[in-house]
């Protein structure tokens, strides 16, 4: 949510924002590559058009914001509500086969677990998910209503482990040697710089928990936090042979993210003299996938 009135238009699309009170912070914004809900309080500039906006004295206007805000978000909160049974039956997943999620005998998500994807009801809701019936079976059907979107396991995990609180880093990844399987398949945006960091770490050489912190100064929590989204993502193994046999293919995944990592990041860029890099406000937001496509200087 952005005051109208401290917004400066440069062009069709970018936008420099001033600090409301004066603090001579700005920020530069380019709508077309943020991929997070806006909305602009009235009054708004000269020759700025926008279908987002609202009035910030209305209680009434500030709730259907935020409403549509929640709409707009809605599906990736269902990821993450998909992510969460998904890991409260991960010994079950283990064992292969089909899963139905289900409520009121109305069908919300097919999980082909040998293939390792979702199919989930467009409009299905995180509490839908969170309250579903539960039902594994090797014979059940594969069968995919036209009004279910097809999704990749290892993405919804990723936005489930970048997400939660709980410690979801399995225990024998902090006792025994990792190994960087593979980068995961995502878009480059969606890597803090820390992931990129510990990819970088283990394809150099195997470490343990212990030895990435030592070798990263990261505090417990935070390597633990990062290294779970890897492993969840399908980039971590504690076996030699699978990590020996991807070596190739990872140093070729890590030279290719790299250059698509630095593309997203404005300081690659040509700026406008007069223009910002996006300051903290954007900068410093939690990682996920609505993190902002121009990145961070």
């Amino acid at each position: 949510m952005i005051a109208g009135d401290a917004v400066d238009v440069l062009g069709r699309d970018e936008l420099v924002i001033r600090h409301p009170h004066g603090s001579g912070e700005r920020l530069t914004l380019n709508r077309a590559e943020v991929d997070r809900p806006l909305a602009f309080a009235t009054p708004l500039p000269e020759g700025f058009a926008s279908a987002e906006f609202f009035e910030a004295e209305s209680e009434s206007s500030v709730r259907q914001r935020l409403q549509r805000f929640e709409a707009w978000l809605r599906p990736l909160r269902t990821q993450f509500a998909l992510g969460a049974r998904i890991y409260d039956h991960m010994d079950q997943m283990r064992a292969g086969g089909v899963v139905h999620l289900s409520a009121a005998d109305r069908l919300l998500a097919v999980i082909d677990i040998q293939r390792w994807q979702a199919s989930l009801l467009i409009p299905a809701r995180p509490v839908d998910l969170a309250m579903a019936d539960w039902t594994f079976g090797a014979k059940l059907s594969l069968e995919v209503p036209p009004s279910f979107i097809r999704l990749p396991l290892h993405r919804v995990m990723w936005n489930y482990a970048v997400r939660t609180r709980r410690d979801v880093l399995p225990h024998r990844y902090r006792e025994q040697s990792l190994y960087l399987r593979r980068v995961p398949r995502l878009p480059a945006h969606w890597f803090g710089e820390f992931h990129l960091v510990l990819m970088r770490e283990l394809m150099e050489r195997p470490a343990t928990f212990a030895q990435l912190r030592e070798r990263t100064s990261a505090s417990d929590p935070h390597l633990a936090r990062h290294l779970a989204a890897l492993y969840h993502g399908g980039a971590l193994t504690t076996d030699v042979d699978s990590a020996r046999r991807a070596e190739r293919d990872n140093r070729r995944s890590m030279v290719a993210l790299r250059f698509d990592h630095v593309d997203a990041d404005p300081s690659s860029r040509q700026h406008n003299p007069d223009s910002v890099a996006p300051s903290s406000l954007l900068r410093q937001a939690v990682h996920s996938p609505l993190r902002v496509s121009t990145g961070a200087q």
